[in-house]
């Protein structure tokens, strides 16, 4: 079995190898660019790590892995849109470089093409991973709108938040894994543990990604810093901390939360409100929390039924998302 950097390697080949040059060029121009944008592949070299962990060959899974990066791709470009997000990777997003409307319609055509992708498989596999590919399509589009909700809604519980990243984040990360494992020929129960490990996993991961919004540097994260903040996303660490701020300072933070001040006065909101984050030790409860789910994730990768050898590879892999920087 290989490893995840060798995988990597493997898919990045792949993915240089698909041409989109049709015309009109404008449609496809933002393919070519999003997909070169620095990147780990996380989901996709899950998915062939899944696929080897059941003694078939990555290569086999290789349409699927791509299919589920065009998806993540094309799922990227329209949360751009809608959070207005300048960056994307420490680049000009799509839309802030081909304008918007560009940007929606291309995003559409790399999800049409993520399905061509999918099916590329044995003719009998091919229901059963439209099935897992479409579940998870609407849920992350369910997660979607329950984020943007989020940002007007008042009584948010730190519950909501969790089924929201279920839904928008850790679904992709969990039917990677399931799809790889269908395709490398797992059993139905085997697939489903994967896909369970993955939510558990995904979630983990989404909470570290929040703090590396707030505590990271735009250099690192490649993103915007503090823009949950700028866009009054109520976060993990917006939740916990109202949990378990006082009277006082829960009112403050509320007061910031509901701000609508220009961009001047907006940072120095995020610079008061990561004050108050640093005073209730929300980073370490982040922490924390993440890392219970990465445990509840390990736990149920143990009950496949894979040699050691190839879950310790995937249990590698997992822990390398969890202690990232960036």
């Amino acid at each position: 079995m290989r490893r995840a950097e060798q995988l990597q390697k493997l898919f990045e080949e792949y993915l240089l190898n698909q041409k989109f040059n049709d015309q009109p060029r404008n449609l496809f121009e933002p393919f070519n660019y999003m997909l070169r944008l620095p990147a780990k592949r996380l989901r996709p070299v899950m998915a062939l790590l899944a696929c080897e962990a059941f003694g078939t060959d990555a290569k086999k899974a290789l349409p699927q892995a791509f299919a589920i990066e065009l998806f993540h791709n094309f799922t990227l470009i329209h949360d751009d849109i809608m959070d207005r997000a300048p960056l994307r990777r420490g680049k000009p997003s799509v839309h802030n470089k081909y304008g918007e409307t560009i940007a929606i319609l291309s995003g559409d055509a790399m999800l049409v093409f993520a399905y061509k992708y999918l099916v590329q498989a044995n003719e009998q596999l091919v229901p059963k991973l439209l099935q897992v590919f479409n579940q998870c399509a609407i849920d992350v589009c369910r997660g979607q709108q329950f984020d943007m909700n989020f940002e007007s809604e008042q009584n948010v519980s730190l519950s909501d938040y969790m089924k929201m990243i279920e839904l928008k984040t850790a679904t992709l990360i969990a039917s990677s894994l399931k799809i790889g494992a269908l395709v490398g020929g797992s059993n139905e129960k085997d697939s489903e543990l994967l896909f369970l490990s993955g939510k558990e996993l995904g979630i983990s991961f989404q909470l570290r990604d929040d703090l590396l919004d707030v505590f990271s540097t735009s250099e690192k994260s490649g993103k915007q810093r503090g823009g949950d903040i700028l866009q009054n996303k109520k976060t993990f660490l917006f939740l916990k901390a109202l949990q378990v701020a006082d009277d006082k300072t829960a009112a403050k933070l509320l007061k910031y939360y509901s701000s609508a001040s220009a961009s001047v006065q907006d940072r120095t909101r995020v610079n008061e409100i990561l004050k108050i984050f640093t005073e209730l030790k929300i980073e370490e409860l982040t922490k924390l929390e993440s890392e219970n789910h990465f445990k509840k994730a390990m736990s149920l990768l143990q009950k496949a039924k894979i040699t050691n050898e190839r879950k310790g590879k995937l249990i590698l892999f997992s822990k390398s998302l969890l202690n990232r920087s960036h």
